[in-house]
């Protein structure tokens, strides 16, 4: 209780009542006419509808855990993309990393936005299920309402909702209303944004809505080196065209297509900025944990200035390894700890394209409503890092993801008002993916602040290419029953069973690049213009034609040799029945509370270049959920109170391991870890009065893995030292020699460490180190997190208002990676939005508003990148703007 009392959140809460109250003197505003406004009038709260069932149904009467924003809710926050979704729904916190969103909920994260698995949290557009984490960030304009539904989804929503679901739904044409709604924006750093919305009834039967987006702005992480070269900047161009017909009261059509294109610099990749790396400063050598050293370790990036001094001799402690010798660790990360500030050499950019078509059908017929839903996306994004994050020349890094995807869904909906209600439904879903990363080296330039002139050096090794190419074929079949065991007693089952087929190829540049004096393929040729391979370079699944292709089937190499050229996986079925089971109790017209027991899954996926066969898949991972909640209006429809207490259990999670492979291991994903999240979830929204509207939200967590054995750390997980005192060799409890005489073994400092089972003893694999994450905290997964906030309308002369309103949010920070160390933490932070909305008329309004007044820096992705060296990512800095819009109905 007394850390509950001294939380900051409370405190929050505590000063917004006391602005609430100060406030309260302020003059209420005469509303217009329509339906809203006169529910403005009679001071109540409105109600907002949502899809949780696969139907529209008032949030309040649904057992789901959903948090409904509707267009005015949207428009008065000024929100534009689902990253500033964590102001307004509880427990929800959104990471970044380049064009990828990456939202975490209920101890739920999305790691892994590569094509060789599928997406933790779904996303929906109008119904369809997007399946890449970019395609999350666009088309967020002239929106009816959003959704986000917390825990697994699986029954209704099916695809990939293994943590939770956004569901986006736009806007659709008219019959009867004439709209031009047009918007401009200006803000900071060069942000012009315009928008144009247009309805036109075609006929009594047909109508057409438009929309159109221009957004422009410059990067809001500046590059001192190169000022072209900054990132995070804008140049995105958005259209929308969407037709209606309706012939009869009983059938109805909707077609849309969108295309959005996005280029500009782009914001990198996996992160942007090095925050450093461990060193055991006695060896110099690196080690997980041991003495952080802010310094950018980043491969071929050294600039022969000795950075460490060895007062203990690593290894066998001679040679170079001696005491007394000094080792170049890298060279200083430029204005370290500021994530807004880089000196990269190299200008990146980004390339996106996404297209789409959906036609959804609904025809009436009696007692039922049967519901078709077809959607094709057609998306590319092609985006480039400098690889050694910093103004060095060193080496480039692109990657190109494209994924051609079409799913259909049936649906048929009971409508009539019996005790037995039902939605029942078949789905298809296919996605033809691609994925290229490709690493080029360069001849060296270093530039360094040790140094007076840059240093010249060879090129570090030759590059890397990877070209994955999975296919997914999906279908799957659902139903949902909800019955009224009386009039206030409701029990809803749901089930669903889905099975994917997933085949999987790969193929490296061996194929296309040329042979050197070795004759061997010359890795030192790779740059990003190398070509994609030939077909044949793929091989075919089940056999081979390398010399040792009875333990590689699926492998293609070059003609009599074992040099792979790429390979063909058996295709893979992950098939999986979910469900769901509820039941509900309206105490009264305004109180509802809930008791639902569901489980959901993740698909499985594929680790590219596997020769293993048990290495090339990984299974899906499961949860079951389990969860209380009471949905609540008291005093007179003025006061909403939602309160949802759940308890959810991870099974086989998909996370990074070291596995034994014959003499050696690999590093792959694995089913490694079990987890639990329990935690308590909470709404409030008051209508203190017709002029003033006070709120917020709370989220309490704990979530951790239960079980997560051996696990290879970052880098580092050991080292061997000199130890002249080290007259035998060490050994492990199990009796297998981890150190010869003379030597010794260090491993990570406060970590549980030792040999991987069934790696160093007689007649198996050398040995493997791995360490016990048992008990740490699931990355992403605040132990607290709320906002609140305040608005208050101000009447104007000549019948105009003004509405300001304060957003303050609260976050007691999370561990970015499954490790837990320091200098992956963010710590606490409080963040503060301004808005101000001047509705001068019916057609006129001005928006003004400042996000992050205090311009907090927040990171908001850990990734740990090749030579040990930390990356990261940080949201957004302040960012202010003023907004004019005018609509005509």
């Amino acid at each position: 209780m007394k850390t509950f009392r001294r939380n900051p959140l409370v405190a929050m809460v505590a000063m917004a009542v006391g602005s609430w109250a100060a406030a309260g003197a302020l003059p209420a505003l005469a509303q217009s006419q329509g339906g809203a406004a006169r529910a403005a009038d009679s001071g109540e709260l409105q109600s907002v509808s949502v899809s949780a069932n696969r139907r529209l149904e008032d949030q309040q009467k649904v057992n789901v855990s959903v948090t409904g924003l509707n267009n005015q809710a949207l428009a008065e926050r000024n929100l534009s993309d689902v990253s500033q979704l964590d102001t307004v729904v509880p427990g929800f916190t959104f990471g970044r990393s380049g064009a990828d969103a990456r939202p975490a909920m209920r101890g739920v994260r999305t790691e892994n936005v590569a094509v060789n698995a599928d997406t933790t949290i779904g996303y929906f557009v109008d119904g369809i299920y997007k399946s890449r984490a970019q395609q999350a960030m666009m088309g967020f304009v002239d929106v009816s309402r959003v959704e986000v539904m917390r825990g697994p989804q699986g029954t209704l929503f099916g695809r990939n909702t293994f943590g939770g679901t956004v569901a986006i739904t736009t806007n659709a044409p008219e019959l009867k209303s004439n709209e031009t709604t047009a918007s401009l924006l200006v803000g900071n750093y060069g942000k012009v944004r315009g928008e144009g919305i247009f309805n036109l009834p075609l006929s009594e039967t047909t109508a057409l809505r438009l929309v159109a987006v221009k957004d422009k702005s410059d990067p809001w992480v500046k590059n001192d080196f190169n000022t072209a070269a900054g990132m995070f900047d804008q140049d995105m161009r958005y259209f929308r065209g969407s037709l209606l017909f309706k012939p009869t009261k009983d059938l109805e059509a909707v077609f849309r297509v969108d295309s959005t294109t996005q280029g500009g610099n782009g914001g990198s990749a996996f992160g942007y900025k090095m925050a450093g790396t461990y060193v055991h400063t006695p060896s110099c050598q690196q080690l997980f944990n041991a003495t952080l050293t802010i310094i950018n370790p980043r491969g071929g990036n050294r600039d022969a200035v000795n950075d460490c001094t060895r007062t203990q001799g690593a290894g066998t402690g001679a040679g170079a390894n001696a005491i007394g010798t000094g080792v170049d660790l890298g060279i200083p990360i430029y204005k370290a700890g500021n994530a807004y500030v880089v000196d990269n050499d190299y200008r990146t950019f980004l390339d996106l394209s996404d297209r789409n078509m959906s036609l959804d059908l609904t025809y009436q017929v009696p007692g039922a409503t049967l519901k078709s839903i077809t959607g094709y996306a057609d998306f590319v994004a092609t985006r480039t890092s400098d690889s050694d994050f910093s103004a060095s020349t060193i080496a480039l890094d692109y990657q190109a993801t494209a994924a051609k995807t079409f799913s259909q869904e049936f649906q048929i909906l009971s409508n009539t008002s019996g005790p037995l209600g039902y939605v029942a439904g078949v789905y298809l879903f296919r996605d033809e993916l691609r994925g290229t990363f490709i690493n080029q080296q360069l001849p060296r330039t270093i530039r360094s602040s040790a140094l007076g002139a840059p240093l010249s050096l060879a090129q570090n090794g030759a590059g890397f290419y990877d070209n994955q190419m999975p296919e997914t074929d999906s279908r799957a079949v659902y139903g949902q029953l909800n019955y009224k065991l009386s009039s206030a007693l409701t029990l809803t089952a749901g089930a669903r069973y889905t099975k994917d087929t997933k085949s999987f190829k790969y193929a490296n540049a061996n194929a296309v690049l040329p042979l050197n004096a070795a004759g061997a393929p010359d890795g030192n040729l790779i740059n990003l213009s190398t070509v994609l391979p030939p077909t044949s370079a793929y091989g075919t699944a089940g056999t081979s034609n390398c010399l040792d292709g009875a333990t590689r089937p699926g492998f293609n190499c070059l003609p009599g040799t074992n040099t792979a050229t790429g390979a063909t996986y058996n295709d893979a079925t992950f098939s999986k029945g979910t469900g769901r089971l509820a039941l509900d109790y309206e105490l009264n017209k305004d109180q509802l509370v809930y008791l639902t027991v569901s489980n959901g899954f993740r698909s499985g996926g594929f680790n590219s270049a596997q020769a293993l066969e048990s290495a090339r898949t990984f299974k899906p991972e499961e949860v079951v959920a389990l969860e209380v909640g009471s949905k609540n209006r008291f005093l007179k429809n003025t006061l909403q109170l939602n309160v949802s207490a759940f308890s959810n259990d991870y099974t086989n999670l998909q996370e990074q391991r070291q596995i034994p492979v014959g003499n050696t291991t690999i590093s792959a994903i694995f089913n490694a870890a079990k987890a639990s999240a329990k935690g308590l979830e909470a709404e409030l929204e008051w209508r203190a009065s017709r002029a003033t509207t006070f709120g917020g939200t709370l989220s309490l967590l704990d979530a951790k893995y239960t079980s997560f054995p051996d696990v290879a750390l970052p880098f580092g997980t050991s080292i061997l030292v000199a130890d002249p005192t080290s007259t035998a060799p060490q050994t492990d409890a199990n009796g297998v020699v981890i150190a010869p005489a003379g030597q010794r073994r260090l491993f990570a400092p406060g970590y549980k460490c030792g040999v991987v089972p069934g790696t160093g003893g007689v007649g198996q694999p050398a040995a493997a180190y791995g360490c016990d994450l048992s008990g740490n905290r699931i990355p992403y997964a605040a132990r607290s997190q709320g906002s609140v906030f305040l608005k208050h309308d101000i009447g104007l002369a000549g019948g105009g208002r003004l509405t300001p309103m304060v957003v303050v949010s609260y976050n007691s920070g999370f561990f970015g990676q499954p490790t837990n160390a320091q200098i992956e933490k963010q710590g606490a932070f409080t963040k503060t939005d301004v808005k101000v909305n001047w509705r001068m008329n019916d057609q006129w309004s001005l928006l003004g508003f400042v996000d992050n007044v205090g311009n907090t820096q927040t990171i908001n992705r850990f990734v740990w990148g090749g030579g040990g060296a930390l990356q990261v990512s940080a949201a957004p800095p302040r960012m202010m703007g003023l907004k004019l819009t005018y609509s005509k109905f």
